[in-house]
């Protein structure tokens, strides 16, 4: 509880409940406005829209009793962002079983339909989701709090940094996803959020797949973006959140992480060192940050990125510790990593820590 905004409410967390409680049964209006900031994630400027520490609360118990309940039931089970038990490791595994399956039925032979939704959360028509809440909740009185918290956002679009909003942009293309997989049945579908793949062995089917898909997303008051959404012959590799991902010549699917977070990385770790050596950051900080990042590239197929990164870490340090002492210093011990083995089919591990030459 880090926040002055929580320690406040937490301070008189009952008579603050109380007080919801009621504002809630006499019908009174608990939206108080929206903090608003920006902030970059992974290369992308994200506009946040906050809601209040006491209306957060309201919002929660929102989602966790009512939205959760009775609209994540109704979604794929390829659907797979923002759901308990799923997230971008899930997505990515079901990708890859999806291209194994292709793999056995047609080789390398074959398309992808990448597509993706044009400024997703920010043109969202507000008319089709409230349809959607008001048919999947039975208490009047809990939709008519969703629609006015819904109504809250402006015209247009849902705001990121409501827990509500994000539930409701989840489920928004529910249609299109039973659609797709009920009606246009390709061989396998996958959608996190904004991104949603079709993999085809015919390139005409995943063409008409895609007029016919933009006519739902008409109907639903969603754009494609026309520069992300193609066709992709699958033995040249695509990318897909973040990822590059292709076969090998013997069938192994390689996930790799795409050229640009392995450069903004890069650039990170050099403004960290910058910020260290001005007594910004600490040299523990910026270990904790490089190990979650490392940890991350873990689970991929880059060992050699990971090698590289390490020895820029390192550089960066060692002359951090030459010039400013032993203040500069990571903390941990060497990392370790095990030798790549070329021709095996798995990518080789890495122990985490940090080098002791930078602490010399």
């Amino acid at each position: 509880m880090w926040k002055s905004s929580t320690q406040r409410y937490m301070k008189d967390y009952l008579r603050n409940a109380v007080k919801s409680r009621n504002d809630l049964l006499e019908g009174r209006d608990i939206c108080r406005g929206f903090i608003r900031f920006d902030l970059w994630e992974r290369g992308k400027l994200r506009h946040i829209s906050a809601v209040h520490f006491p209306e957060r609360v309201i919002q929660k118990s929102l989602s966790q009793n009512a939205l959760v309940p009775a609209i994540v039931p109704t979604l794929i089970t390829a659907n797979s962002a923002n759901i308990k038990g799923r997230g971008t490791d899930y997505a990515l595994k079901l990708l890859k079983r999806h291209l194994a399956d292709h793999w056995r039925r047609h080789g390398r032979e074959g398309y992808i339909l990448l597509g993706d939704f044009s400024d997703y959360f920010a043109r969202i028509a507000h008319q089709p989701v409230k349809d959607q809440v008001a048919s999947a909740l039975l208490d009047p009185r809990v939709v008519a709090l969703e629609h006015r918290l819904i109504d809250a956002q402006g015209d247009v679009g849902l705001g990121l940094g409501s827990e509500p909003n994000q539930i409701c942009a989840v489920a928004h293309p529910n249609r299109i996803d039973h659609y797709v997989t009920e009606m246009l049945r390709p061989e396998s579908y996958g959608r996190y959020m904004d991104d949603f793949y079709l993999i085809h062995e015919s390139k005409e089917y995943l063409q008409v797949c895609l007029l016919l898909i933009g006519r739902k997303c008409a109907e639903l008051g969603i754009e494609l973006n026309p520069r992300k959404t193609r066709v992709v012959k699958l033995s040249r590799g695509f990318t897909w959140l973040k990822k590059r991902i292709f076969y090998t010549e013997t069938g192994r699917i390689v996930v790799k992480p795409c050229r640009d977070s392995i450069t903004r990385e890069r650039r990170k770790l050099k403004k960290m060192a910058r910020m260290v050596a001005d007594g910004v950051m600490t040299p523990e900080q910026v270990e904790r940050s490089y190990q979650s990042w490392r940890g991350g590239m873990k689970r991929l197929d880059a060992h050699r990125s990971v090698l590289a990164m390490d020895a820029l870490y390192h550089s960066l340090f060692e002359n951090l510790a030459r010039e400013g002492g032993a203040q500069c210093r990571p903390t941990r011990g060497t990392i370790q990593a095990e030798a790549s083995p070329r021709n095996s089919g798995e990518p080789a591990t890495q122990s985490s820590g940090l080098s002791e030459a930078a602490a010399k």
